[in-house]
């Protein structure tokens, strides 16, 4: 039987170093993804990415399972890192405007791609920050309702019944074939 991220962590808390190896493991792709899509690029997400897991081992210590998922929580610290990150290497730019800073390159899409990507993320970026971060951690980041109503502070309902909402509006803004190319981008993204 594979633990749980919550008996994984008592492991490491009474002396089994290898369990936060098997956490880092467990959680790396999801928080690489997590940090890659808001910076858009390789070298700085990893750097990031090294971050938020130096952070979670340093104050893991702190992680109480009975106020939430271990994947929450590291996620938080993931999000804060973020926040520290642009607020040290742009500071003339709005945190809240600041979700997909591109890169000249992207890794996972050819030229062609890349300008259906630019239309999907003008689009998106069209969006209040609260609902295109809903779609962002719903659709590229892959996060359940209750991993971001935790995130967010709202309910699991109310995140639900807002992505619901956005997604009708996007659908009548962009049109089915333009929708659709945004759940291609996200899937695509997401390997």
């Amino acid at each position: 039987m594979t633990p749980s991220d919550s008996d994984l962590v008592h492991s490491y808390k009474t002396g089994d170093s290898t369990a936060f190896d098997q956490l880092y493991i467990r959680h790396l792709k999801g928080v690489y993804a997590f940090i890659f899509y808001r910076v858009m690029d390789k070298m700085t997400a990893e750097d990031i990415t090294s971050q938020t897991f130096i952070k979670a081992l340093e104050h893991i210590g702190s992680y109480d399972s009975d106020k939430g998922a271990f994947s929450t929580w590291l996620y938080r610290i993931a999000r804060n890192t973020l926040l520290d990150h642009f607020r040290t290497t742009r500071p003339t730019k709005n945190i809240d405007d600041v979700w997909d800073l591109a890169a000249d390159e992207n890794p996972f899409l050819d030229a062609s791609a890349s300008l259906d990507a630019r239309q999907v993320r003008d689009v998106l970026n069209q969006l209040p920050k609260d609902k295109r971060d809903l779609v962002i951690m719903r659709l590229w980041d892959g996060l359940s309702y209750k991993e971001i109503a935790d995130l967010t502070s709202k309910s699991e309902a109310s995140c639900k019944m807002m992505f619901s909402r956005t997604v009708a509006d996007l659908r009548t803004q962009m049109g089915p074939s333009a929708f659709a190319l945004l759940i291609i981008c996200a899937h695509e993204w997401a390997r």
